[in-house]
C-alpha cells in the first residue's frame, strides 16, 4: 500500500473512532470512596497540584473521549494534609475551596448539593481554554472529592448524567 492509501486508512480509521458511540460505564472504587458512571472506560492517573491546603495528591479515575480532545470527565480524591491550613471544618475547607475556584476562574456559579450528597458544593465555570466546567466538591472523611466534566457547550447531557450519577461512598 503506498503512503497516500496509508494516510486515507489512518483518517478513516479516526473518523470511525471519533463517531463511535461511548458506553456508558459503572465504576465503584471502595478504597478511594466513590461511584460514578463515566461515559467510557476510566483511566488511573497520580498526580500532586498545590492547592490552598498545602500540596495535595491526587488520585485520579478520567475518561476522555477518542478525537474529542475538548472533553474530560474526571473524578479526583485527595487527603487534606494534617492540621488547619484552607480550614478546621468541613465547612471552612469548602469555603476555601470556593475560593480558590474564583481565583482561577474569575467567575463561578456555585450551587447547594441536594440533602444527603454530603459536605460540599456544586459549580460551573468558564475555563481559560474556552470550555465549560461543571463540578462536584464533597468533603468527607478528611478527604477532598472532587468530579469534574469539561465540555463544549454548557448543559452537556453527559456531563450532567456524569455527574448526577457521582457519589461519596459512607
Amino acid at each position: 500500500m503506498n503512503s497516500k492509501g496509508v494516510w486515507i486508512l489512518a483518517a478513516a480509521a479516526l473518523v470511525v473512532m471519533g463517531c463511535a458511540r461511548d458506553k456508558p460505564v459503572p465504576y465503584r472504587d471502595e478504597k478511594l470512596g466513590f461511584a460514578a458512571v463515566f461515559p467510557g472506560p476510566p483511566l488511573n492517573y497520580r498526580f500532586s497540584e498545590q492547592t490552598p491546603f498545602g500540596a495535595i495528591e491526587w488520585f485520579s479515575r478520567a475518561y476522555h473521549p477518542a478525537i474529542q480532545l475538548d472533553q474530560n470527565f474526571q473524578v479526583d480524591v485527595g487527603n487534606l494534609p494534617p492540621g488547619t491550613q484552607g480550614g478546621s471544618t468541613p465547612e471552612e475547607a469548602v469555603e476555601t475551596y470556593y475560593a480558590w475556584l474564583l481565583k482561577r476562574f474569575g467567575k463561578v456559579d456555585r450551587a447547594r448539593l441536594p440533602v444527603g450528597k454530603g459536605m460540599g458544593i456544586r459549580y460551573q465555570a468558564m475555563s481559560p481554554s474556552g470550555s465549560h466546567l461543571e463540578g462536584i466538591l464533597i468533603i468527607r472523611r478528611g478527604r477532598l472529592h472532587r468530579a469534574e466534566a469539561s465540555v463544549t457547550k454548557a448543559k452537556d447531557p453527559k456531563a450532567q448524567a456524569f455527574l448526577e450519577s457521582f457519589e461519596v461512598l459512607p
